[in-house]
């Protein structure tokens, strides 16, 4: 079902519940037009042509603010997408609320088009649609005019739901909720890194295509983002935080991830923004045609996609000489038989030797496996 979008009731000040009533997602309905100028008689798709609308030169987002708005496949309630300050989306509800009514957590403001977390100093913020949406259950300690609001949501959700409104199945975790701007994809999503930072892309990363609106035809740009800008290298699988990342097997383990170590922030970014060379920000104003498809990896969510097998693009490891022109360059050294551990002994020591770090790692690994198995699995009942 399609969502009419307008102007929403304000509440007095200070009160967040009055925000999120019945009421106040009912709209006043244009007769011949929806909200942004379009007609009636065009279905709402999210993105679609640019019409008249246009970025801003100051906005460091490349959404248009018509693009933006969704609607929550879980609770059927309307979200306004914004660009997270570090390159991600996030789903507001769209509407602003009294910050002293939410806790500093949930307070988000927009700067020239990009989400930061904290009110900014303003009397009014934003909130995360995922931390309110009446589909998932929440179980942190919130306030009781915030729970009141998330029971009228709630509410509002069996109304549509009655009116005809087919929810998804419910979402595992709030990230669910966030990522429904990800389309779909069928095959390989490889993992990149940057630094600290760990993503999945949309697909492999020699086929991941620009997200920009092509100004020849007004579709989809057909360039690819990659360059050949960065390289294979293998890293130890990031351990999930709670007590279901100390379960897995695969713990403390390697995956093999496209690295973009070497480039400039500004190159980064363009990867980030899912940008063809043409197209890169700084270079080019268009906006973009579908979102970016990036999101942060997760080694439990995102397992199917841990590339395990060393991949045919990435480049021969080359052996270290130990000796040059006959000449000795000291004893000879055993390096550690982890992948990418680059300890090592000078001394004879047996073949597949772990140093000391390695061989703490695997005996909790050992640890794990057994109380595992013992168990019966992490969902087993005692």
């Amino acid at each position: 079902m399609t969502i009419s979008w307008a102007h929403l009731a304000m509440p007095s000040k200070g009160s967040i519940t009055g925000y999120f009533g019945v009421q106040a997602y009912k709209c006043l309905v244009n007769e011949r037009f929806h909200w942004d100028g379009s007609p009636k008689d065009e279905a709402f798709a999210g993105f679609g042509p640019a019409r008249t609308m246009r970025l801003h030169r100051s906005n460091r987002s490349t959404t248009l603010r018509r693009d933006s708005l969704a609607q929550c496949r879980y609770c059927g309630l309307p979200m306004e997408y914004f660009d997270r300050y570090d390159h991600g989306r996030i789903p507001m509800m769209p509407m602003m609320v009294p910050a002293a009514a939410v806790p500093e957590r949930m307070r988000w403001s927009v700067m020239q088009g990009v989400a930061v977390q904290g009110d900014g100093g303003d009397s009014r913020c934003y909130v995360p649609h995922p931390a309110f949406c009446p589909a998932y259950t929440h179980h942190d300690k919130v306030s009781d005019e915030i729970t009141r609001a998330r029971a009228r949501l709630r509410a509002r959700m069996e109304q549509l739901i009655a009116e005809g409104f087919v929810p998804d199945l419910p979402p595992a975790d709030e990230d669910d909720v966030a990522e429904q701007y990800v389309e779909p994809v069928e095959g390989q999503r490889h993992v990149v890194a940057y630094a600290n930072l760990l993503w999945l892309a949309p697909g492999r990363v020699d086929t991941i295509q620009c997200v920009a609106r092509a100004a020849s035809t007004g579709e989809r740009c057909r360039n690819r983002v990659s360059q050949n800008d960065g390289v294979w290298g293998e890293m130890k699988i990031p351990y999930a935080a709670g007590r279901a990342g100390q379960d897995v097997l695969w713990a403390g383990t390697t995956m093999w991830v496209y690295e973009l170590h070497t480039l400039q922030t500004g190159s980064f970014n363009r990867w980030m923004r899912q940008r063809c060379v043409d197209h890169a920000p700084g270079a080019n104003s268009a906006p973009d045609a579908v979102p970016p498809q990036w999101v942060h990896f997760h080694p439990l969510r995102h397992d199917e996609f841990i590339l395990r097998q060393r991949p045919a693009q990435a480049e021969p490891l080359k052996a270290p000489a130990s000796r040059i022109a006959g000449l000795s360059m000291g004893p000879e050294r055993t390096e550690c038989a982890t992948p990418d551990c680059r300890n090592g002994s000078v001394s004879k020591v047996p073949e597949g030797w772990l140093c000391w770090k390695c061989e703490r790692a695997a005996r909790r690994r050992q640890r794990t496996h057994l109380h595992f198995v013992s168990s019966g699995g992490p969902n087993s009942k005692l």
